[in-house]
């Protein structure tokens, strides 16, 4: 009888630990769900690579970590050229840079929006800023950003003729 009492507390402890982390990991789940359609929905646009979390003080993420970030790639001509749009779990509004993939070099080129003026533009074939919607221009970050290895086998590995035929209506 004791063992079953025993028994019956920890059944109880677990449902507890595991019922409360569940409802704290739930808004990660939900993230996953809507970058996935996110992801589905971009025209000519691919998943890069993902960073999945676990938290010691959620149970849950020890078996089944929450994607918190996904990053996904969307060519542009010139060959070489991407748009790279991170979706963040913690932040309302994707971060979007622009890359130059040298694949030579393998190595990469990255433009943000939020550069100072002074910072090199991104140019077009026609040696125009490349500008984006929001009317602000690609500028070269300074900082040195190191290529993530996947990036590199994505942009440079890969057949992207699909993508680019998805949205060359741009």
């Amino acid at each position: 009888m004791l063992l079953l009492k025993i028994i019956g507390a920890w059944v109880a402890v677990l449902i507890a630990v595991f019922g409360w982390s569940y409802l704290s990991e739930r808004p990660k789940y939900h993230f996953e769900e809507l970058a996935a359609e996110v992801g589905r929905q971009l025209p000519g646009g691919r998943l890069i690579s993902s960073v999945k979390s676990g938290d010691l003080a959620s149970p849950l993420t020890w078996f089944r970590p929450a994607t918190t970030t996904y990053n996904f790639a969307i060519p542009d001509l010139p060959k070489g050229r991407f748009y790279v749009m991170s979706l963040r779990y913690d932040e309302k509004e994707p971060t979007i840079h622009l890359i130059d993939a040298d694949c030579d070099e393998r190595s990469l080129v990255w433009h943000g929006l939020d550069q100072p003026n002074s910072a090199y533009p991104a140019r077009d074939l026609w040696g125009e800023p490349v500008v984006a919607p929001n009317g602000k221009t690609y500028r070269r970050i300074q900082s040195r950003l190191a290529a993530p290895p996947e990036w590199i086998r994505a942009f440079c590995d890969t057949d992207w003729t699909n993508e680019l035929s998805s949205h060359l209506w741009r």
